[in-house]
């Protein structure tokens, strides 16, 4: 580097105070860290990693919530470790997940298109081959490709339905003119509706949404989910970290501190300093002040906004702030079993409801349980033999619920869960039979984590009117002050955004 570059680099620096260590916060502090900046890292909790941080009990490394990363090291999580010089490791199974659905058939998604004859489990090879056949086909517009699919295979087998999943989801992948942005401005079942009835593909699309994305396909916008769908089957990398969900941030703090970052722990941010309409720094709740030319919150955009004094950000912009709605929560049992009794084919096993999908998930907003309930089952032990000890198994259990906390949401959790625990063991024998140790968190304990009133399990919800132009930027009103994490500036599944949020926003502030 020449005299005058280094000088250069040298004028630009800036004392950076980042709130928050979950992926975002983490992310940009690493990123900026390694960039020459000085950064300082605040974090409210004893532990950082905010909602993607896990533990150890008995043994057992256990994620606090019920995660898979759909693009693993291919996307921006394995983008950032390498810019910053991480040595995060990565577990990939093919399959990958099964999804159980009615009448005893099960669905093995295989992580490479090469993989699509094995995908359905029928009797006679006459739909796979069809289908492995047709998924070159080209010609026409994605819609008309889309309701010839479905039309096409009504009569090739006596179970059309499942031949149609596959079909339509390598369509979507293969051609991308159908991932435009005026999907956005339309929910996923409005989009799905103009090629297929189809009940099952239907059920699989509802499930999809809610699985990627914490929303019912009936608000979901069908932009976001379908680039969504597509990035994972295009990276083929769904995947966790070696060691769990606390290895990504963990990965990258060590990285961070080896350039010079400091840390704090404990240190909860009550107040962003402004000084004639820029941020100075912040104030944490036991009087300490940060100085700062720059400040990144990533606590959420309604918590960044309660932090700055009042009468500081336009009138408009907290109102449009208050206005924007959280996606569901997933509320989990965690379970420690004393010998492996858990027998899957693929570590993530995904129950799909035997009811309208229309309304498979109403039970949420109406206080109630669920009849038939999805569930996301990641058996760990299956990605990361060495996240129980030897012999043992760990299984992680989780279901839609609510993200409002008080004391009527955190009861109806628990009948949630209740429910969801029958359905398990129904699937799962020997199970319940082999529990050592078992554990529930709800959104209580979430709202606990992030000190917020809710306990979502990614930000904002990914519904027509939040995604795409509508998600707010990482910029506000106010200079100097920056949003990182999933409620600004980026797409994805879960911490995906908040991942691609700080390298966003680290390109704007290099």
């Amino acid at each position: 580097m020449s005299e005058a570059t280094q000088e250069g680099s040298q004028l630009e620096t800036k004392r950076v105070v980042v709130v928050g260590s979950g992926i975002g916060g983490s992310g940009v502090a690493a990123l900026l860290q390694s960039r020459g900046h000085e950064v300082v890292l605040l974090e409210r909790n004893p532990v950082p990693g905010g909602k993607c941080w896990g533990f150890e009990k008995d043994g057992y490394l256990v994620d606090s919530g019920v995660h898979m990363f759909s693009m693993g090291p291919m996307g921006p999580h394995g983008e950032i470790d390498r810019l910053v010089g991480g040595d995060m490791q990565w577990l990939r199974k093919n399959p990958g997940s099964t999804f159980h659905v009615r009448n005893g058939f099960d669905i093995q998604y295989y992580q490479s298109q090469k993989s699509l004859r094995a995908l359905l489990q029928f009797p006679t090879g006459t739909v796979r081959e069809y289908v492995h056949n047709r998924t070159a086909a080209s010609g026409g517009s994605s819609e008309t490709r889309l309701k010839k699919a479905v039309r096409e295979l009504r009569g090739v087998s006596g179970r059309p339905d499942f031949a149609g999943i596959v079909r339509t989801m390598t369509g979507l992948v293969k051609r991308k003119d159908v991932f435009i942005d005026d999907l956005d401005e339309m929910t996923t079942f409005e989009f799905l509706s103009r090629f297929t009835d189809s009940e099952l593909l239907h059920k699989s699309f509802a499930c999809c949404s809610m699985i990627l994305l914490l929303v019912p396909y009936t608000q979901s916008s069908a932009g976001e989910l379908m680039w969504c769908v597509s990035n994972m089957a295009e990276k083929e990398f769904l995947s966790v970290p070696r060691g769990g969900s606390r290895e990504m941030p963990g990965s990258w703090l060590r990285s961070f501190e080896r350039n010079g970052g400091e840390v704090v722990l404990g240190a909860e941010v009550e107040t962003i300093l402004v000084k004639d309409g820029k941020a100075t720094g912040v104030v944490t709740s036991d009087g300490r002040e940060f100085a700062a030319d720059v400040v990144v919150s990533n606590a959420g955009i309604k918590r960044t906004v309660a932090m700055v004094p009042d009468g500081t950000l336009p009138a408009s912009y907290v109102e449009s702030s208050s206005a924007l709605d959280e996606s569901y929560s997933f509320v989990t049992v965690k379970y420690g079993l004393g010998r492996a009794a858990v027998d899957v084919k693929a570590p993530c096993y995904f129950n799909i409801p035997d009811v309208d999908p229309l309304s498979a998930f109403d039970y949420i907003d109406a206080g109630g349980a669920p009849e038939d309930p999805f569930l996301f089952v990641p058996v760990v032990t299956e990605w990361d033999a060495k996240a129980a000890p030897n012999g043992k198994q760990l299984v992680i259990m989780g279901a839609p619920g609510p993200s409002k906390v008080d004391d009527a949401t955190v009861a109806q959790c628990e009948r949630i869960l209740d429910r969801a625990e029958e359905k398990l063991f129904d699937l799962f024998p020997a199970l319940e039979k082999n529990i050592e140790w078992r554990m529930r968190t709800t959104i209580r304990d979430t709202g606990r984590l992030t000190g917020k009133p809710t306990g979502e399990c990614i930000g904002l919800a990914q519904k027509v009117g939040q995604t795409g132009i509508h998600k707010p930027s990482v910029i506000t009103p106010v200079e100097g002050l920056f949003l990182v994490g999933c409620d600004a500036g980026a797409r994805g599944v879960g911490t995906e955004q908040a991942a691609g949020s700080a390298l966003y926003l680290t390109g704007l502030l290099s």
